[in-house]
């Protein structure tokens, strides 16, 4: 019995089978794109251009506006910093001003220093006039409010001069200086 079926399997091996191998066609990685995946692909990659760059614009424009909206609220706390400093600038001109009053000064010279108003003033003419015999500078008299200065030769008649004039300094240091010196340690 084994031979029978031996022979039928030989017949079959010399016959051939009607089933053959075919072998696929070489592929590349790359996938090749027929013309209209060509063109589709095209106008997608022009809409999203246009996307990004409308993107882009509507973003600059919120930056834009951002940027305004703070440039203009610090506008306004300049602007209000400068009324406030105009301000304070009236007040101290004021302040000045009272302070050098002169009822003021006359106020503070009688309470703090015991001074009180001249009964008559008089003035003396300073000029350098070399006298002859002596080379000495001369003052003259003067007749100021019905009383007159007698003429005197002075020998150093500029040393006079600076002497009064740092007098007179030291008078306005005394009667305005400590309110300025008051005023600037603040």
């Amino acid at each position: 019995m084994g031979l029978p079926a031996r022979r039928m399997q030989e017949s079959r091996q010399r016959r051939g089978s009607h089933l053959r191998v075919v072998k696929a066609p070489a592929t590349s990685s790359k996938r090749r794109v027929s013309s209209a995946d060509a063109a589709a692909l095209g106008y997608f990659r022009i809409f999203a251009v246009c996307m990004v760059v409308l993107a882009t614009a509507g973003l600059g424009r919120v930056w834009v506006a951002a940027r305004a909206a703070q440039l203009s609220r610090e506008s306004t706390i300049l602007r209000e910093s400068i009324r406030t400093e105009r301000y304070e600038g009236d007040i101290l001109e004021v302040r000045e001003s009272a302070l050098g009053s002169p009822s003021r000064i006359r106020t503070i010279a009688s309470k703090t220093m015991g001074m009180k108003p001249a009964g008559a003033v008089t003035y003396l003419d300073i000029t350098a006039q070399p006298s002859k015999k002596t080379g000495a500078s001369k003052v003259s008299a003067k007749k100021v409010a019905g009383k007159h200065v007698a003429a005197a030769d002075v020998a150093g008649a500029s040393t006079l001069q600076k002497i009064m004039d740092l007098t007179a300094g030291e008078a306005q240091v005394l009667l305005v200086g400590d309110v300025a010196l008051a005023s600037s340690r603040k």
